[in-house]
């Protein structure tokens, strides 16, 4: 009876052992390995893109859905804030994904701006020499995809993409659904007058997960800073505020006081004068979700309390709008917001 017993707690601490395990395995989002997973990847060296004509970059269309799990960009002069990136999926005749190079990577200004900071590298992009700039964005397709490049000067260039064909799109802890897809909304160079509102996207008719917002800006002044981000979701009359400022969505504070940092969840890529930056943030370990719709903005300043300003306790009080800092000048805004969309 004994050793039964000693048998029977093995067994059950054994068990117990693989939930553990199992759970934790749910917990960190690993993907399980099927027979019908297969890489694939092609690269270019030394290829040369002609000035302001489209050049294909890679053609994948098996009739297999899969993601895109890498690009590398590289070429001096050319893989620059100039460089125009289109990724048509599944037979789009106007890409979905169409994006400058620079600031698809959270980079607002120029190469040369870029290049006291170099290198420098996260789990989701780097920049690693002078030109050579990288990503790991999960960009999903269900048969198939084609990547060009248009740049205005043309010039030599190297590329690398590689994915895997049947593979899950995993974001942070989360699988999202079969049919997701990645969708770029941008604004840019975009004047707003002090205390203006812009959408940073506007989803309908789809749910999703934000995956990276990037702003750059550029003033007189950073006192636009004081923006709150706002949300909007499923089409609630309750705005949700995802920040208490700009730089404190982006996870610093004090205007940036310590100067550009690169991080995984956020960073700030570039920081000079006495009114330009540009910053990322990721949504991998934070999700913001939404089933039917989805508003995103930002304001140029901030106003406290009332209808339109950022609440200065909770719950919000009930007291009229006031400004607490004002804004000096008009600012320069451009914005890259990516969001996963599913139905």
């Amino acid at each position: 009876c004994c050793m039964q017993g000693r048998k029977d707690r093995s067994m059950m601490s054994t068990s117990c052992c693989l939930v553990i395990l199992f759970l934790l395995q749910l917990a960190v989002g690993y993907v399980h390995v099927t027979p019908d997973m297969r890489s694939f990847s092609s690269a270019i060296k030394g290829g040369r893109v002609e000035s302001n004509i489209e050049k294909l970059l890679y053609e994948h269309n098996t009739g297999k859905p899969g993601v895109i799990t890498e690009q590398w960009f590289t070429g001096v002069k050319v893989m620059d804030e100039n460089m125009r990136i289109r990724i048509y999926i599944d037979g789009e005749t106007e890409a979905s994904i169409d994006f400058m190079l620079l600031l698809a990577h959270g980079i607002g200004f120029t190469e040369a701006d870029e290049n006291q900071y170099i290198p420098w590298g996260t789990q989701r992009l780097a920049h690693a020499a002078d030109g050579g700039i990288y990503d790991t964005y999960r960009i999903p397709f269900s048969k198939s995809f084609r990547v060009t490049a248009t740049h205005p000067n043309g010039g030599t260039f190297f590329y690398i993409i590689r994915g895997v064909e049947n593979y899950p799109l995993i974001l942070g802890d989360l699988q999202l659904p079969p049919n997701t897809r990645l969708r770029l909304f941008k604004n840019v160079n975009v004047e707003l007058k002090p205390f203006d509102f812009i959408t940073l996207a506007n989803v309908s008719g789809s749910g999703g997960a934000v995956f990276q917002v990037t702003l750059a800006a550029n003033s007189t002044d950073y006192n636009y800073l004081e923006a709150c981000v706002r949300a909007n979701i499923d089409d609630s009359a309750t705005t949700t505020f995802l920040s208490s400022g700009t730089e404190d969505f982006f996870l610093s504070a004090y205007y940036f006081n310590k100067g550009p940092h690169h991080l995984d969840n956020a960073g700030l890529t570039f920081k000079s004068g006495k009114g330009a930056m540009s910053a990322y943030k990721f949504f991998e370990k934070d999700p913001v979700l939404f089933s039917k719709s989805l508003v995103l903005s930002w304001r140029c300043g901030e106003t406290i309390n009332g209808e339109n300003g950022c609440p200065n306790d909770y719950p919000p009080p009930h007291e009229s709008e006031h400004i607490t800092t004002p804004l000096l000048a008009n600012t320069i805004v451009t914005t890259y917001t990516w969001i996963y969309m599913w139905t």
